[in-house]
């Protein structure tokens, strides 16, 4: 069985983003994340509702 050579590697470019990401926002609060998720842009805009949204979820369950 011959192999071929990966041109993209999905798993691999995820854990570069994701380790990228960590870094980045390691030893911040809940607020800061927040405001640091909210100044990303995003250029569509299903993905910015969803960020609105879990933002939003966020700051309700943290004043609970």
């Amino acid at each position: 069985m011959s192999r071929t050579e990966k041109k993209f590697d999905a798993v691999a470019m995820m854990r570069s983003i994701r380790d990228r990401l960590s870094a980045e926002i390691e030893g911040m609060t809940l607020e800061e994340e927040l405001e640091w998720l909210a100044s990303q842009e995003l250029a569509d805009p299903f993905l910015k509702c969803l960020r609105d949204k879990a933002g939003q979820e966020a700051i309700e369950k943290s004043r609970q």
